[in-house]
């Protein structure tokens, strides 16, 4: 992928295993479908920003077949305002529900009908992400789950009925499971220390598959940003940002003298027995 414009968005599909197609082949109806969706949810959030008379103007600026990649670029109109851009709307707004900020769609009910229309759109033979200037976001099952959440918010529902939904950075040790490659999005599953909880990682294509071999199939520590759905009291998907492996004991630790009963006069934090 070369370089992205910050006016721009690219959008990515890629076949998977299950897709019966070519590797880089999307059938026509799949790429007509997310190609549709993707511009109509750019023109509902132009609308949610401007007047018609100020409204921008969307260009096609890439199509590529391997992979298969479409790219949009906005052109403000001249009676509009630089600040006020539409793809900078959609990418606050994905990446807010992503991370399960609900409310902030309910806010732009054009944009937000936009994203129902995308995630109608999605086939799950074949992955999809969205690329800004300096980040990415996945298309995939877990962000059509939180788009139909937004549609089950209820501002006068008990805060009680559910659990913490929202993004925070955190820390968890667990066993991680096979990184998998496939895809337009790197997963993991982490089996947390003491049960058979497991969550879902994904991880940074930045960072390399060599960088991450080293953690497959390991005791690790995954430190990340955590997203929780409200539905649980733990994360259904983290973010990786770094992995650290656990160390293990190499030796058997003798603790028979820790077991000892103390004299009196042997506790050395100046405390005396009564």
């Amino acid at each position: 992928m070369d370089v992205i414009a910050p006016n721009e968005i690219r959008v990515v599909v890629e076949t998977t295993d299950t897709a019966g197609a070519p590797r880089g082949a999307v059938p026509a109806v799949v790429f007509k479908k997310l190609f549709d969706a993707v511009f109509a949810a750019l023109l509902a959030a132009d609308r949610e920003l401007h007047a018609k008379a100020a409204a921008s103007t969307f260009l096609v600026s890439r199509l590529s077949l391997a992979p298969c990649e479409i790219g949009f670029t906005e052109i403000v109109a001249p009676g509009g305002s630089g600040v006020a851009s539409s793809i900078a709307l959609f990418r606050r707004c994905a990446g807010r529900v992503y991370r399960s900020d609900y409310q902030i769609l309910l806010q732009y009910r054009r944009l937000m009908r936009g994203f129902q229309r995308i995630v109608a759109a999605l086939d799950p033979a074949y992955a999809v992400v969205v690329g800004y200037h300096d980040t990415e976001l996945p298309l995939d099952d877990f962000f059509r789950r939180q788009i139909d959440r937004v549609g089950l918010t209820n501002e006068t529902r008990p805060l009680t009925d559910s659990w913490f939904a929202g993004a925070v950075l955190c820390a968890f040790d667990g066993r991680l499971q096979a990184i998998d490659y496939r895809g337009a999005a790197w997963r993991g599953r982490l089996v947390l220390a003491g049960g058979e909880t497991q969550i879902e990682c994904v991880f940074d294509r930045a960072m390399g598959e060599d960088a991450l071999n080293p953690f497959g199939n390991k005791d690790v520590t995954v430190t990340g940003r955590a997203i929780y759905t409200g539905d649980s009291p733990l994360p259904e998907r983290v973010e990786v940002l770094t992995l650290d492996v656990l160390p293990r004991a190499t030796a058997a630790v003798d603790i028979r003298g820790s077991l000892a009963p103390l004299a009196i006069g042997e506790c050395e934090d100046g405390l005396e027995s009564r």
